[in-house]
């Protein structure tokens, strides 16, 4: 039997109890978005006490004997709905990268060179009061001094490190647990499903693919800081696969897109951030829209995709949408691995 719970939680994700009373709402996952997401939800009074300031929500969702947590969400100031049958309320619904990213320093922040940097990372995320962090620790230190100014968001500060190191931009799965992980290429990426067309296939048949083919650039060029002592680094891509339409073999030249001021502490990151920044010129080139079954899929996760053209596509999930009822299917968004 499928079906939603909603957990009400403390201000440290402590369960307070069940949240009763929710007729609706939604939930979204975007893997490119700095928060990760949003939702809302439609919840009668059922005469619990909640403190819209601080409490916490967690959507779990239930099929058969298997349950994993969509969600753990801040409340935003629910707009109340008085009828003859009761008071209804609307609450937004914001992901707990909202506690990061509305926490400023108050003076300048200065790292110097040699800092390190994952480490760093995880005083700043605790200094926002949030403990539950998952942290893949590094030696990665940084290569020369960084500086932010008064009232910068101490996510801002963490995604900059993070970049320098080769890591992930800082997100929360749907536990609510802070993840801190180094960047794994696609190619390398355990593969989470397999979407076959077919009698069991967990997949609407109806799909879409957009591509520009125009605008996609087949270098990557990343320059890092650098001093009056120390040459910046400077990662390249390039694409050169005689198989890729895109490639300088397929177009005979160079179509260059650059990006100065990159924080990177060695050659390899951000060789690799190049090598990754080049793939995410290839976003639009091949965004596929599909509708399937809930299922526990990851932001970032790389799935198999054989629709009835029998065509074998990678992708990786970029976006994830569904309602709060018991018949929900996911609205996905993939980004095809070319």
């Amino acid at each position: 039997m499928r079906s939603w719970s909603f957990e009400l939680l403390d201000s440290h994700d402590r369960p307070l109890g069940a949240l009763d009373g929710v007729t609706g709402g939604s939930g979204e996952i975007v893997a490119q978005s700095t928060l990760g997401g949003s939702g809302s939800l439609t919840l009668d009074q059922r005469g619990q006490a909640i403190d819209w300031m601080s409490n916490r929500v967690r959507a779990i969702f239930h099929n058969g004997e298997d349950s994993w947590p969509w969600g753990t969400y801040l409340l935003s100031s629910p707009s109340e709905k008085h009828t003859a049958f009761g008071v209804t309320f609307e609450v937004g619904l914001l992901t707990k990268m909202n506690v990061i990213a509305e926490d400023t320093v108050e003076d300048r922040y200065s790292l110097t060179a040699g800092a390190q940097i994952v480490a760093t990372v995880r005083d700043l995320i605790v200094s926002t009061g949030e403990t539950r962090v998952a942290v893949t620790d590094s030696d990665a230190v940084l290569s020369s001094a960084l500086t932010w100014e008064a009232g910068t968001s101490k996510l801002r500060i963490i995604n900059d490190l993070l970049q320098a190191a080769g890591y992930w931009s800082l997100w929360c799965d749907g536990s609510g647990l802070f993840r801190v992980e180094p960047y794994v290429d696609p190619s390398l990426r355990p593969m989470s499903y397999s979407f076959e067309h077919g009698e069991t296939s967990v997949h609407f048949p109806d799909w879409t693919s957009e591509r520009d083919m125009t605008s996609v650039p087949n270098r990557f060029i990343a320059v890092a800081q650098g001093d009056e002592e120390t040459p910046p680094l400077v990662g390249v891509a390039v694409n050169e696969n005689p198989e890729s339409p895109f490639s300088f073999q397929a177009r005979g030249r160079w179509i260059t897109a650059t990006e100065e001021g990159v924080e990177a502490e060695s050659q390899t990151v951000i060789d690799t951030y190049a090598a990754r920044k080049l793939r995410d010129g290839m976003d639009p080139v091949s965004r596929l829209t599909v509708t399937h079954a809930l299922l526990q899929l990851e932001q970032n996760a790389l799935v198999q995709f054989i629709p009835e053209d029998g065509r074998q596509r990678l992708a990786t999930v970029q976006r994830m949408s569904t309602n709060f009822t018991f018949d929900a299917d996911i609205a996905a968004e993939w980004r095809e691995v070319l």
